[in-house]
């Protein structure tokens, strides 16, 4: 099948999915296409719309077992069309146990977005989960090169297979075991696109090691980052971050961490608090709060974590400026001992402005 025209709009953190959508959108330029490759931050909804595009193709990563949040309301805001092809591809965790290469899992990110699209009025002619290096580089190390290397050599062969089939005219529609794991999860997903991926938020601080440079705020694809401070201004994460690790990866100094101490004290303060007298008092006094009193307990404990941790994160990062605090919070958190992780050919300009434009240098 040839394509006139193909837009390949990408969400990505560090680079995984961009480099996915790249070799996508490769392939449609071999294929004669016009092609278009941008990240959905600036991309406006309306305009994917006005096109005259032959071809939507969505990249994006796994989170929570689900499509990120910054994707759903991106395609939840796209026009009605008629017809337009499209295509979904989300990257997930993979990895390497010995000699054996393992899988992540997309859950529903994939069939999610195609739903959506589909009740536009596009018609999805393909859906895949696609293996990159894991890079919850919060949560453990980055992976090794030489692991990196092989997971993404296989990557680009199966995104090679994917846009032949789709460029001949075929439908792929995979990660049929994945979407059932990915229902069966559902729950989790919900918790953490309502919740969790606040609470994960708040846990980025900025060791000593902090130029004040403002790469960290002025690349966040979500604008979740904003520099506090006259004299040694640092990054203060809000609740608009959605953990895509890119300020973690591409800070030259290696100065983002996350507090796993902060994540645990957070916790187990919510734990201890008087769930059912707390929660009484509340409703005797917002009387629309009586629906919760029938609430899970780890529901009302979620939630109270993530009051306190919003209550004290502001306390926290003036704490910050203290040295000796600032030493103490970065030496007792694993990511200050972790390899940092980024797609190794990816730049931040690449993420911003696939396309090229201005000529301030960015790290690599």
């Amino acid at each position: 099948m040839s394509y006139q025209e193909a837009a390949f709009y990408f969400y990505s953190g560090t680079g995984n999915s961009y480099r996915v959508i790249s070799w996508m959108a490769d392939a449609a330029r071999d294929g004669g296409a016009a092609v278009i490759v941008r990240p959905i931050a600036p991309a406006e909804p309306a305009e994917v719309g006005a096109s005259e595009t032959d071809l939507l193709a969505v990249a994006m990563p796994t989170h929570g077992f689900t499509a990120p949040w910054a994707m759903l309301r991106f395609v939840l805001r796209l026009p009605r069309c008629q017809g337009t092809h499209a295509v979904v591809v989300a990257t997930r965790a993979g990895s390497k146990i010995g000699p054996f290469f393992t899988p992540g899992v997309e859950g529903t990110a994939t069939y999610l977005v195609a739903t959506i699209l589909a009740m536009k009025g596009y018609r999805v002619r393909g859906a895949m989960g696609v293996d990159m290096p894991s890079n919850w580089i919060a949560l453990h190390p980055g992976l090794d090169p030489a692991t990196v290397s092989g997971i993404l050599d296989r990557a680009r062969e199966r995104t090679a297979g994917f846009m032949a089939s789709i460029l001949s005219g075929r439908r792929w529609f995979g990660g049929w075991l994945a979407l059932l794991i990915g229902l069966c999860f559902f729950p989790v997903s919900l918790a953490y696109l309502l919740v969790g991926r606040l609470f994960l938020a708040k846990l980025f601080f900025a060791s000593d090691r902090c130029t004040g440079c403002g790469i960290c705020a002025r690349y966040c694809p979500n604008q979740a980052i904003h520099m506090r401070g006259d004299r040694n201004p640092r990054p203060y994460w809000t609740f608009r971050c959605e953990s895509c690790m890119r300020c973690m990866a591409y800070c030259p100094v290696q100065a983002v961490e996350a507090n796993h101490l902060l994540a645990i004290g957070v916790y187990l303060a919510a734990a201890l608090l008087p769930t059912t007298a707390l929660l009484a008092w509340l409703a005797a006094r917002i009387p629309p709060l009586a629906f919760l009193m029938g609430a899970p307990r780890w529901i009302l404990e979620s939630v109270y974590a993530l009051i306190i941790l919003g209550l004290w994160y502001p306390l926290f990062h003036m704490l910050l400026s203290v040295s000796w605090i600032n030493r103490f919070c970065t030496r007792t958190t694993l990511t200050h001992y972790y390899r940092r992780y980024h797609e190794p050919e990816t730049t931040l300009r690449d993420l911003q402005e696939p396309e090229g434009g201005g000529d301030e240098p960015l790290v690599q």
